[in-house]
């Protein structure tokens, strides 16, 4: 029986709209390493999981322990262009800033020309916003002349591969010679030293170096775009829309001949060309050689050169196979073209079609190209296909990520589980979890498990959709082990399974803990599990589970055969106890035996011995008052009946045993609750040793008595910090004469008051043992009140904690009744408040481990690390102690690897301990690698034992 219950964590609601998210792709453990964005909070929640003394399975969380990552500063500056230019004629270099730190920053960039064999005539930054290698428009961001230093306005770049794209424009001068060489330094660094992260940037600014040589002879440029060129697409078809930037192709055939390709949905073209200027004085033969990025198709019969418009270059080698004045060579990915005879100032393009395939990953890695060319007349041949001597500006396509999601049970598949439609669970194995039974007041926990069947890393939010369980059931997610709690990683407000790569999947447990108030009864109860894929709020999944029936606890002890109310509440016996309200009550005179009727039910599927005990308190720290006796008989004896010490109880029965309870000769009117405990003797099926405590209580009477009164009885509770929790007592006239008016005032220490308890006094009108509208609410002390001879007051005492009381602190307050008749003497009850969080304190803290030792340098705490940085790493230490009265079993400690972080290379030394329990040795298992347990299968915890658990995480970098 439990006594206290565990902390839960917030419950999980049924949803009904969605809302969708964006995410940082890659950036968490199980996918790319990348740093966490600065100010990122990185949250951890453990959890204890045990079998109570009832033999029900139980969890109890930690308190969540967060750090903030903070910035660091890292950048990069490419490229380095080397470029020949005529005498009078400008050049254009492209650069790009990348920001790969883990934060916006702002960024000073110049470029200081320099003295060499000449100096430029103007030198000018533009943006190149498309990052085509050409200026966006005419208007520069500063210009400088000479050896002057050309300064533009700092720059602001996004974090974690933001960039800025510019290109640099130099004039040389009519004087220069054939053959003169000049050099340009473009440098940029953080703008703001000042900022706590400036030192982080190692180095703390970056340089390229383009070199511009003159020429009289051909001197070319080249640039590459993502663009349909002003030249018709071959054999009159129109060209492909050049996008830069969409999915990949997801059709399962897609072709790649110009002839046959229909872009559309399935199919994702796009079109580059590559544009050419001699800038020289003398013609000259230009050469080019590129090789697509691996997420890249080329479509053949699509390259057409600008002069041949419409017509398709062929692919085959020789210049003979070629349109006039062009040798075209193309072998796989790779092209390669050498066009004859370029005038001075003459311009012109290579164009040609590629797909985007299917295996491009998200983003830019797979697709940014770069083509080559040689800036002087060249003798090199398509047919060798060397590189040129300078590159042409990056040409980036960006593959925009696919969401998908499936949800089915544990042994579903990607195919098996889908939805159809989605949101609706199809009726296979693959998408249906069935639990025979669950018993009142325990938790039941489904498998399932999830499945990333987009193109990109996403993050899938988990909720309960609809369902027809006991209404109060409350529902849990959890990871794969069923006990660490899932957490809300993208601060969208929803519990979600974390980051999962491309491809990838994810065990989960939905766990449902039905209210230990409902009746047990045949199913079956549905529940509609549902996932939502973050990136795409539009994309989501669903699957079925299944509890066929809510049985009773595996033992129940009940004064009647069948049972009633609840057996944690009022007066109830059925299911868990004790109630707080004795459920039978027996009159006797003192030194007279009364029999309480009891019966024990085993709903276990093995048959049970259980150990019979009564004591004066549900802890059954004691026995009876002193004086008063408990003797067990056999059902229909009486007092005078043999002794027993258990009962046999076959599986799936009920047993009935007596409980003769004897006050002392001499003993006071009063009324006494005892408490009845059955003890399996042996381990239930679930491995555990299970109990069941019930409420009664004995009056006792005594004759010839003109003044007495009693105020009864002692009660005792759990609380938790800012809780309430109510008491119920009966004040009675129980002699021959009324002792007139009364008082009732309740007494607390002064430390207690000024910790902040409170206490407030009800006369309980309706006597239902609850604070309800129509109580009446007494100041303290209260007005007269009067109780006529024979009569009962029924009062209720509710108990405040302050917020901040500490789990173990216990409160007292003394209830008092004072008599305006002398003859009376006051009487009073005293409430003991226990604050808790559980049978099972969990508690987190965490110290922050710059060097990655795994060596603890410093006092661990529960506050936020708030100067932690990528690479670093962060030290976790979770404590589960038993704070109950009984003890518990199979005790083991589970977390999990925070998103944006992976287990360190480098642990504590131990990192699991336990102290005073008994059993198999504990153990710490760190090998899934995304979460983390100790304990051991089989272990005894008794009150006081506790269990350590110490781990470290590197934050991703």
């Amino acid at each position: 029986m439990n006594t206290l219950m565990p902390h839960r964590r917030r419950p999980i609601r049924a949803a009904a709209e969605w809302g969708s998210a964006l995410i940082l792709l890659g950036a968490a453990s199980g996918a790319m390493a990348a740093p966490p964005p600065a100010n990122t909070p990185i949250g951890n929640q453990a959890t204890a999981a045990y079998v109570d003394a009832s033999g029900a399975f139980q969890l109890a969380s930690s308190n969540l322990v967060q750090t903030l990552v903070q910035q660091v500063g890292s950048f990069k500056l490419e490229i380095d262009n080397v470029k020949s230019a005529a005498s009078s004629g400008t050049v254009y270099a492209a650069h790009t800033l990348t920001n790969t730190g883990n934060g916006g920053d702002s960024f000073t960039l110049n470029v200081t020309g320099k003295a060499g064999a000449y100096s430029f005539t103007k030198v000018e930054v533009y943006n190149d916003v498309d990052g085509n290698g050409m200026p966006d428009t005419t208007t520069p961001l500063c210009t400088a002349t000479a050896t002057g230093v050309c300064t533009i306005t700092p720059q602001t770049v996004a974090g974690n591969g933001g960039t800025f794209k510019f290109v640099v424009a130099y004039t040389v001068p009519g004087t220069a010679a054939d053959g003169a060489v000049n050099t340009a330094v473009v440098r940029a660094e953080p703008e703001n030293k000042s900022t706590a992260f400036y030192g982080t940037y190692a180095p703390n600014f970056r340089e390229n170096t383009d070199t511009i040589s003159v020429t009289t002879a051909a001197a070319f440029s080249a640039t590459k775009a993502l663009a349909a060129p002003s030249v018709a697409a071959p054999s009159g078809k129109p060209w492909p829309l050049a996008s830069i930037s969409g999915p990949t192709s997801s059709g399962a055939s897609c072709a790649t001949a110009f002839a046959t390709i229909t872009p559309g949905d399935q199919c994702q073209y796009t079109v580059y060309t590559i544009n050419y200027t001699n800038t020289g004085a003398s013609s000259g033969k230009f050469y080019l050689s590129d090789t697509l990025p691996a997420g890249m198709t080329y479509v053949t019969g699509s390259a057409v050169w600008s002069g041949a418009s419409g017509v398709a270059l062929q692919e085959g080698i020789g210049p003979e196979a070629q349109a006039p004045g062009i040798n075209y060579v193309q072998t796989g990915n790779k092209v390669s073209a050498l066009v004859d005879d370029v005038g001075p100032n003459v311009s012109g393009s290579l164009s040609f079609v590629v797909l985007v395939n299917k295996t491009a990953t998200v983003g830019i890695t797979s697709t940014t190209n770069t083509a080559t060319y040689d800036p002087i007349s060249s003798t090199k041949t398509p047919e060798s296909a060397p590189p040129g001597s300078s590159s042409t500006n990056a040409t980036v396509f960006t593959v925009t990520p696919t969401f998908g999601v499936v949800l089915g049970s544990s042994t579903g598949s990607l195919t098996a589980s889908l939805d159809s439609p989605a949101g609706t669970p199809n009726a296979t194995p693959a998408d249906l979890t069935t639990v025979p039974s669950a018993a009142v007041g325990s938790s039941v926990a489904f498998a399932s498990k999830l499945f990333n069947s987009g193109n990109a890393a996403d993050v899938f939010n988990l909720s309960v959709a609809s369902s027809t369980f006991p209404s109060g059931t409350v529902y849990n997610f959890y990871a794969s082990d069923g006990r660490t709690p899932l957490l809300d990683t993208n601060s969208d407000g929803t519990i979600d399974a974390g980051v999962i790569d491309v491809g990838g999947s994810r065990n989960i447990v939905v766990r449902a803990t039905i209210p230990g108030n409902v009746a047990p009864a045949s199913g079956p109860y549905e529940l509609i599990v549902r996932a939502v894929s973050a990136g795409d709020s539009k994309k989501f999944d669903a699957t079925k589970d299944v509890l066929a029936q809510v049985t009773g606890i595996l033992v129940d002890l009940t004064n009647t055969a069948t049972g009633s109310g609840v057996g944690s509440v009022g007066n109830g016996d059925l299911g868990a106890g004790p109630s707080p309200l004795a459920t039978t009550t027996m009159t006797t005179e003192a030194g007279t035996g009364t029999v309480f009727h009891l019966f024990v039910k085993n709903s276990d599927t093995i048959d049970q011995t259980y150990k019979l005990e009564g004591s004066q308190t549900p802890s059954f720290s004691g026995g009876l008052p002193a004086g008063w006796t408990v003797k067990f008989v056999t059902a229909g004896a009486s007092c005078s009946g043999a002794a027993v010490t258990s009962v046999a109880v076959a599986k799936g029965t009920q047993t009935p045993v007596d409980a003769c309870v004897t006050p002392p000769v001499g003993a006071p009117a009063a009324t006494t609750t005892v408490y009845f405990k059955v003890t399996s003797q042996a381990p239930a099926s679930t491995g555990a040793t299970v109990s069941d405590i019930i409420t009664d209580a004995v009056k006792v009477t005594n004759t010839g008595i003109a003044y007495s009164a009693t105020l009864s009885p002692d009660q005792s509770g759990q609380i938790a910090p800012a809780g309430t929790v109510t008491y119920s007592h009966v004040l009675s006239n129980i002699g021959t004469l009324a002792c007139g008016s009364y008082k009732l005032s309740a007494e607390q220490s002064p430390a207690a008051v000024a910790a902040g308890w409170i206490s407030v006094m009800y006369l309980d009108v309706n006597g239902n043992g609850q604070v309800d509208s129509g109580d009446t609410l007494l100041t303290d002390p209260s007005a007269p009140l009067t109780l006529a001879v024979g009569a009962q007051q029924k009062i209720l005492v509710k108990m405040f904690a302050p917020g901040g009381v500490l789990v173990g602190d216990q409160n007292t307050v003394r209830i008092v009744a004072t008599f305006d008749t002398a003859s009376c003497a006051p009487t009073s009850v005293t409430d003991t408040t226990t604050v808790v969080t559980g049978q099972m304190r969990v508690s987190k803290t965490q110290l922050l481990d710059p060097t990655c030792s795994g060596v603890a340098s410093g006092t661990y705490s529960a506050s936020v690390i708030a100067n932690a940085q990528p690479g670093q790493c962060v030290l976790y230490r979770v404590i589960a102690v038993n704070e109950g009265v009984a003890p518990i079993a199979n005790l083991t400690i589970n977390d999990s690897v925070p998103n944006y972080t992976t287990l360190s290379p480098t642990q504590p030394a131990v990192q699991c301990v336990a102290k005073g329990m008994s059993g198999d040795s504990v153990a710490y298992d760190g090998s899934k690698r995304t979460t983390v347990s100790c304990g051991s299968t089989t272990n005894a915890v008794p009150p006081g034992a506790s269990l350590q658990l110490d781990f470290a995480v590197e934050i991703d970098k």
